[in-house]
């Protein structure tokens, strides 16, 4: 099969953010499947051509300029200005003479898509895969107005529409996807995963914590990418609420936040790495791992890369949203703030039951959340697809 991959995001190949590692690990487990033609399409303001890792990646530059993006962007309020590419005339019609060489279309973008959605079912006539890392968010998340909630949303929908196969995350999100209407034989459930083999490394911690600055010290750790709205939060009320409080009870305690950020909150029990070269290598080193969210939609990878270091975890209930974890069993899950604070401090006393939590958290892992396996299954729904016309 040939497959294309449509992402609006210009740095999904970096892999140190959510929709990053899906997408990066999703298209190498399509190569490894055998697929002979695997190839990512990304809105660049630098076009140019490479081949990584068995893929085959096209930056596309379009006509409008970039200030142009970067001022409508702020504009309606959105992070990636490139995205806005997604619109433009000429990203539009180079893509389009990519796309009619492929099998199959996956599309990793359901409200900026839309117009490839349309374009790709209605003139190019290829069966058309949309990747949900999360849906209609923009219902769930308190954005600046009523009317980008609207067009989002009716974006979303119409996408769906001339959609030939849906991937949701969970169980409760394809819910979420009928209950709107969406047809439910056209759903199926391809799950956020990890590399396990890459989150079990030995490292050793002392180098790692002398790095940033962590000597002589237990380690609390939160990863996110930090222009996402729900972890900026999180990172917030970590600063404000969460750490004066464990800090409190704890002396020895720093709260370690990694991810990409534009803004850093002054606290000298706060250390941000920004984007790390290896996460698994920052985890590794950490004592405690937290995901206090409040917002947000999807399934936290950053759940699962915490469980595959053997972390104990403290999460919000929105945290493991979509996950078969059981509190006390596979993490500690509290929503009020100081209770929160005190979770951590129960697991930074308490060496029998961090070890036990991130035992079995490792084990459902393994067990269940592997790349491979999961890759595996989406390459025959390929298959299937491209032999009947349709998912049954």
């Amino acid at each position: 099969m040939q497959i294309c991959i449509l992402s609006s995001f210009e740095d999904s190949l970096a892999g140190n953010t959510g929709y990053s590692v899906r997408i990066c690990n999703l298209a190498r487990g399509l190569v490894r499947q055998g697929n002979n033609k695997v190839q990512i399409i990304l809105p660049s303001y630098k076009p140019c051509n490479e081949d990584v890792e068995g893929l085959k990646i096209i930056r596309i530059k379009g006509i409008l300029p970039k200030k142009l993006l970067e001022l409508l962007s702020k504009i309606i309020g959105i992070e990636k200005p490139a995205s806005l590419y997604f619109f433009d005339p000429v990203f539009i019609f180079k893509t389009y003479k990519v796309v009619q060489q492929c099998d199959i279309v996956q599309l990793e973008q359901q409200t900026t898509g839309v117009l490839f959605a349309i374009m790709i079912n209605l003139i190019c006539k290829k069966p058309l895969v949309v990747d949900c890392h999360d849906v209609f968010q923009s219902l769930r998340i308190k954005f600046s107005g009523r009317i980008r909630r609207f067009f989002e949303t009716f974006c979303e929908k119409l996408t769906y529409r001339f959609s030939n196969l849906i991937l949701a995350v969970s169980g409760e999100e394809r819910k979420i996807l009928i209950n709107y209407g969406i047809s439910e034989d056209k759903i199926r459930v391809v799950p956020n995963s990890v590399d396990i083999d890459y989150f079990n490394v030995n490292i050793d911690a002392s180098i790692v914590k002398k790095k940033y600055g962590l000597q002589n010290h237990r380690v609390v750790v939160f990863v996110g990418n930090l222009e996402y709205v729900p972890n900026k939060e999180a990172a917030q009320l970590i600063v404000s609420r969460i750490a004066p409080i464990v800090k409190t009870k704890i002396k020895d305690v720093k709260f370690l936040i990694v991810g990409r950020t534009q803004t850093k909150f002054n606290s000298s029990d706060i250390v941000f790495t920004g984007v790390v070269d290896n996460v698994a290598e920052v985890l590794r080193a950490s004592d405690v791992a937290i995901a206090p969210l409040l917002h947000g939609s999807g399934t936290r990878l950053k759940i699962l890369e915490y469980f595959s270091c053997g972390l104990p975890v403290v999460s919000t209930t929105i945290g493991v949203k979509g996950l078969p974890v059981k509190n006390g069993i596979h993490l500690l899950i509290e929503d009020d703030l100081t209770c929160f604070a005190s979770k951590i401090v129960e697991l930074l006393k308490d060496k029998e039951l961090s070890v036990k939590l991130g035992e079995q958290a490792k084990a459902l892992v393994v067990n269940n959340y592997d790349w491979t396996k999961i890759t595996g299954y989406l390459h025959s729904l390929y298959q299937r697809l491209l032999a009947e016309g349709y998912v049954s």
